[in-house]
């Protein structure tokens, strides 16, 4: 009765398991249904995908500077004309516009989107035009993530009278997003940039000259406003003056106090984009977006369906087979089966594993090598029906086929480190595909064999 109970829980566990992997886990948080389990990221073979084309900025700026050579933001409207000059100069100046340059400006492209978290994207450069190219998945973040791969990410803190740069971002050693709670218990989300030694004393300098102070009548009323622009981008982010002086290197600039998940999720979302900009080098040459366009799949709905069609069909002739030729023993590793692919499934969502054609032949290369590992189990045991014969069959197929993982493993982890969403996507539907097979044989199948020879001791 023991082993019978042990064989059903083992059975139990495997429906679970796949309701879960092929039906979805439901809640009702919303007056509607959804799924809590995470979405398949699906490649650009079959969503689409977006091409943004950059175009070095051949653009002029118009400079003004006073009689003494000093630039200015504008001509003050009392001035006398004749003491200002205008002249244009390029956005990019000659000396910046070379093969190394460009290069740089793809590494540097290359290491935001892979810290934004994106899932597939391709950074082509010429290297003679610095025409660049960008390749994304499309969907509802992809024009906010382009708007924010493409900034310059310069960096300064300057006095927002004369302009001068107090301190720049050639002083960061990191920027990070942290939390703090204030009084009424809001989470309060920080953009904290952290400078060298050289930084460190610059700041504690700035803190120091440009703090606020209350406005008195005594009080002279330059004194009260003077402060510094912190710019970022080209943008200023704010204007501010200090309230005592930092000496532990550290800028601390908060981002906004959340009373809501909605809320904190934009507020760290803004700091982080922040800090993966400051984290990598500012752009050595300016850009602009001359066109972004949307390329549709290139794959039928028709080949999707017979390619889904084929895997199920194999699954069912192994299956059918295995239960024609082995029985209940049959049946038992057909469980097998389903199991492991429930697994890989899960895997594939949990990991945001993205789903190409790739995935899945590489999902019907699993099957065929799950139902041979099987009929080697199967074949050992039919030898000798017994419960030592069953304890190790599965083992020692494993020992036998340990060649054949090991090249599987090996070719896994080595396209799982390729750039092409085809070859990369094949690599992880392999590696978690042989975890998911090992857990399902070592573990399960031969638990529930186990059980079932051992019955005959109850």
């Amino acid at each position: 009765m023991k082993n019978k109970l042990k064989l059903l829980f083992y059975i139990l566990i495997i429906v679970l398991i796949s309701i879960i992997a092929f039906v979805g886990v439901y809640t009702s948080k919303t007056q509607f249904r959804d799924n809590a389990l995470p979405k398949y990221s699906l490649s650009s073979e079959f969503t689409g995908k977006r091409i943004t084309y950059l175009q070095v900025d051949d653009s002029t700026s118009d400079v003004i500077k006073d009689k003494d050579g000093k630039i200015v933001d504008s001509i003050p409207e009392d001035a006398n004309k004749d003491d200002y000059t205008t002249e244009k100069v390029p956005v990019n100046s000659e000396e910046v516009l070379n093969s190394d340059n460009y290069k740089k400006m793809k590494e540097i492209l290359d290491n935001r989107l892979e810290q934004f978290g994106t899932e597939y994207y391709l950074v082509k450069v010429d290297d003679q035009t610095g025409d660049i190219v960008v390749e994304l998945e499309d969907n509802n973040s992809t024009d906010t993530l382009i708007q924010n791969s493409v900034q310059k990410g310069d960096f300064s803190i300057i006095d927002s009278e004369t302009k001068e740069v107090l301190l720049d971002r050639s002083h960061i050693v990191k920027a990070s997003v942290v939390y703090g709670n204030n009084e009424s218990g809001a989470v309060v989300v920080y953009l904290q940039i952290t400078f060298d030694e050289e930084g460190k004393e610059k700041l504690a300098e700035i803190t120091r000259n440009y703090v606020e102070t209350e406005e008195t009548e005594d009080s002279e009323s330059e004194e009260n406003h003077k402060h510094v622009s912190i710019i970022f981008s080209g943008t200023t982010m704010l204007t501010t003056g200090f309230k005592s002086e930092i000496t532990n290197g550290e800028l601390t600039l908060s981002m906004g106090t959340a009373t809501s998940n909605s809320a904190l999720y934009q507020y760290i979302s803004n700091a982080s984009i922040y800090s993966v900009l400051l984290n990598n080098p500012e752009f050595p040459i300016t850009y602009k977006v001359t066109t972004s366009e949307y390329i549709n799949s290139n794959i039928n709905q028709n080949i999707i369906y017979f390619a889904v069609g084929a895997i199920v069909l194999v699954c069912a002739i192994v299956v059918i087979y295995l239960i024609a030729k082995y029985k209940t023993n049959g049946l038992i590793c057909s469980l097998g089966i389903v199991l492991e692919i429930a697994m890989l499934l899960i895997l594939i969502r949990y990991t945001s594993t993205v789903i190409s054609l790739g995935t899945l032949a590489a999902l019907l290369v699993l099957v065929l090598l799950e139902a041979y590992c099987l009929m080697k189990v199967l074949n050992k045991i039919k030898e000798n029906e017994s419960y030592e014969s069953v304890a190790n069959a599965t083992i020692k197929t494993y020992l036998d086929m340990i060649d054949l993982i090991v090249i599987f493993l090996i070719i896994a982890i080595v396209f799982t480190f390729m750039k092409e969403v085809a070859v990369y996507s094949i690599g992880m539907t392999l590696f978690y595909g042989i975890i998911s097979i090992a857990i399902a044989n070592l573990v399960f199948v031969r638990g529930m064999l186990l059980a079932k020879y051992n019955t005959k001791n109850d």
